[in-house]
């Protein structure tokens, strides 16, 4: 598979693919279509093969579990920028245009040639196009690491106090 890119989301979202959308439980089948529209292989009927991978998913849980989290981690999403929230502030909203798109076309009147805008590894593109945004003038504040750890560590602590008061 080539890396995770705008390009690859676009496609899987145009097939209502539950690995982007999230409206319905995700299935093998998903999983190996993902994979090969990642691979960029021809698309088409489901082969002996595919049959045989579906069949073989289906019966090991623990192994399409395992599949789906490296899919998860292929898409590096964990790797965007965090932004702060700001008070009575509104993101861009809804303006009818699909965000991969409007991502891309920012990267494009950035300078990126559009071939890349599409192809660049998706956290990539989030990242430049945040910067690009900011250097507009938007008003972003994207959470520095140090900043991401402290917010983990405090939920973490919420949770524990929440988990002993359940007990209690």
């Amino acid at each position: 598979m080539y890396p995770w890119c705008l390009k690859y989301r676009v496609r899987l979202m145009a097939f209502n693919s539950p690995l982007i959308t999230g409206d319905r439980g995700i299935t093998p089948a998903d999983l190996i279509f993902a994979c090969q529209v990642c691979a960029e292989e021809p698309l088409g009927g489901i082969g002996w093969v595919d049959k045989l991978r579906i069949l073989s998913l289906n019966r090991n849980p623990a192994k399409f579990e395992a599949l789906l989290k490296a899919f998860s981690g292929y898409a590096l999403i964990h790797d965007w920028p965090k932004f702060w929230e700001q008070d009575g502030k509104k993101s861009g909203g809804d303006n009818g245009v699909p965000w991969p798109l409007a991502i891309v076309a920012n990267l494009i009147a950035s300078g990126i040639p559009e071939q890349r805008a599409w192809e660049m590894p998706e956290c990539q593109a989030i990242w430049l196009n945040s910067v690009f945004a900011m250097r507009k003038g938007a008003e972003l504040k994207i959470m520095t690491p140090e900043e991401e750890a402290f917010m983990a560590s405090e939920a973490a602590a919420a949770a524990s106090t929440s988990a002993k008061e359940k007990t209690d």
